[in-house]
């Protein structure tokens, strides 16, 4: 799709749009014949020469006319036309509430569109500023803001843009930001008049699919989608939806399946099997590959198939393969990724679920969708669900399309051959897409290698401007509420384990404290404090042992007994540190050995 420009006006309380009509692209399609292009014609010409001034040039194209789809929000109109999307932003407010019928008027000398849309009524004080549209666009907007005669001299002065200026220049606001999901389809509603005639028309659907939306109509019987398939596409007829509208279903389907839980799992770690590698550490070797001989048997019964004669793709044409190609290759680098380019019984599942192309006919037209389609997928439907391994994979995409063409073919015929004979059968894929891009990256001529790293320089560029906020999943809230999460289990967990031992901590620090004190008194002191300080040692000492007399005076020791302690204490009559030592040993034996132990020491102190 290519974004388009919207000339607008306002006046009192409605809206007018004016939507240039996209213009014939010069290719024939496959589904192009002779004969209906003669029935088409000569159908378009009867309808349209009832109507006065005709000419049987416009009449060729009165179903390119017809071919719209049209979607509305209170403040965005998103209008489809044939291949062509054009988008509107509104500052004032659409009046939905009485739409029923819209008239949408084509005038084929000046070859535009024309709506008028009801507008609410402003509110007291509110002043109307300048209307803007995405995608850029001319166009009259609503007057701004009037500047005084002062703002307009000092302008003047110091060579600044004017009222006059910034006016004409229609410089381009902020960026706004438009919920898809949530507009509302009113294709049905509408109805097309030409020329001002009477007679209207109801808008058709018949848009194009496929390789280049090169294929139309409905899918072929031999390929039709089977009953098991449609878990993986959800569109059974493209023709019959617009390019827009298979975005908003696959937007919707995402927001279904995303799963928050599944999400903070692979945040905080992979969940990996034991005996597999960890998918962020593997390193792809693009450069070493071999096509086995079934895979060149396949490739030379592509090549060889007749197809319609090649012509010049315009820009349009041309943007949509590439950002086709790309979605294809960020789907096989992640399969390739995590199962260690060991193809699995589940490859082929993953390389379709992960682009939009297979499971919605979805068109894109630039890179920076295609890389966030492709992220919102990957966190939504796989196995690993991590961001960071997208970028990767989108890292191993951009080092494919620097030099890695034998790779790329090589692997779009081993998911040629996964869809043919997977179960159940994507084969439909294969006719619709994969073997047209298999076509297009063996040609030289369409496909150059400078082409290729022009693709890698533009996806590089691009994956620097995405991050998580643009995915539009809440991802970033939803790594915030799992950090809170885990520091409050820490917080439980850290007061429950140490609310017993953390009193003793008290303690601890304390006696740390007093002994940094005692170290740092020690190396102050001089000779005689230390001298009196062994005095009062002593003193304490004497004391100690007093008591324990006192206490122990009635108890009857055998003399024999307290003989052979003298005997045991004479050889610790060096050691100035018995007594002290005994005490300290005393504290965790029982009572009997504490009162032995005192009476020990007391005789070996007395002598």
């Amino acid at each position: 799709m290519l974004n388009g420009q919207i000339a607008h006006s306002y006046l009192e309380n409605s809206c007018t749009l004016l939507i240039p009509r996209p213009p014939a692209l010069n290719q024939s399609s496959k589904w192009h014949q002779p004969a209906a292009a003669a029935a088409a014609s000569s159908s378009a010409s009867e309808e349209l020469c009832q109507g006065a001034g005709v000419v049987e040039a416009e009449a060729l194209h009165v179903d390119r006319i017809r071919n719209c789809d049209i979607f509305v929000d209170a403040h965005d109109l998103y209008f489809y036309a044939d291949v062509k999307l054009y988008k509107f932003h509104s500052r004032r407010t659409f009046d939905l509430r009485e739409l029923k019928t819209l008239l949408i008027r084509f005038n084929t000398r000046e070859n535009h569109y024309q709506i008028c849309l009801r507008c609410l009524p402003l509110s007291a004080g509110a002043q109307e500023g300048t209307g803007g549209e995405r995608g850029g666009g001319g166009g009259t907007g609503d007057t701004a803001k009037l500047w005084s005669g002062r703002k307009e001299y000092i302008a003047t002065f110091l060579h600044l843009p004017t009222l006059t200026d910034a006016t004409s220049a229609h410089l381009p606001d902020k960026e706004h930001l438009v919920q898809e999901w949530k507009l509302k389809r009113i294709t049905d509603q509408c109805q097309l008049q030409l020329d001002g005639h009477e007679r209207t028309y109801k808008l058709t659907n018949n848009f194009g699919y496929g390789y280049a939306s090169e294929y139309s109509g409905p899918l072929d019987a031999s390929e039709m989608i089977s009953q098991l398939d449609r878990a993986t596409c959800r569109v059974s007829e493209p023709h019959r939806m617009s390019p827009i509208q298979r975005r908003q279903e696959r937007v919707v389907d995402e927001m279904k399946r995303f799963s928050r839980e599944q999400y903070k799992i692979n945040f905080v770690e992979l969940q990996v099997p034991s005996g597999h590698q960890n998918p962020l550490r593997y390193k792809p070797k693009i450069y070493e590959t071999s096509m086995t001989q079934e895979q060149a048997h396949l490739l030379h019964n592509i090549s060889r198939k007749l197809t319609r004669e090649q012509q010049p793709c315009d820009v349009f044409r041309q943007n949509e393969i590439d950002c086709g190609l790309i979605s294809i290759l960020l789907a096989i680098c992640y399969d390739v990724r995590t199962t260690n380019n060991e193809p699995t019984c589940e490859s082929g599942w993953t390389r379709s679920i992960l682009c939009p192309l297979y499971c919605y006919f979805e068109q894109f037209d630039n890179y920076r969708d295609v890389l966030i389609a492709f992220l919102r997928r990957m966190i939504t439907y796989p196995l690993y669900r991590n961001f960071e391994l997208g970028r990767q994979c989108v890292r191993d995409a951009i080092e494919v399309l620097k030099g890695g063409r034998n790779w790329l073919i090589n692997q779009l015929l081993l998911t040629h051959q996964q869809f043919a004979s997977g179960d159940p059968s994507r084969d439909s894929f294969n006719s619709y897409y994969l073997e047209d891009y298999i076509r297009y990256v063996t040609s030289p001529s369409a496909c150059s290698d400078e082409h290729m790293r022009l693709l890698a320089r533009n996806l590089k560029n691009v994956l620097m401007d995405v991050n998580k906020q643009h995915l539009g999943l809440g991802v970033t809230e939803i790594e915030t509420e799992l950090i809170k999460e885990l520091m409050q289990e820490m917080r439980i967990d850290a007061g429950s384990d140490g609310s017993s031992p953390q009193q003793h901590g008290h303690g601890d620090d304390e006696l740390d404290l007093e002994t940094d004190t005692s170290g740092q008194e020690d190396e102050t002191t001089t000779d005689d404090d230390s001298v009196i300080t062994d005095s009062f040692d002593s003193m304490d000492m004497d004391m100690r042992l007093i008591e324990n007399e006192i206490v122990y005076e009635d108890d009857e020791e055998d003399e024999d007994g307290d003989e052979d302690d003298d005997e045991d204490g004479d050889g610790d009559e060096d050691d100035d540190d018995s007594s002290s030592s005994t005490s300290s040993e005393a504290e965790g034996n029982s009572v009997i050995e504490q009162c032995s132990n005192s009476e020990t020491a007391a005789s070996t102190s007395t002598k």
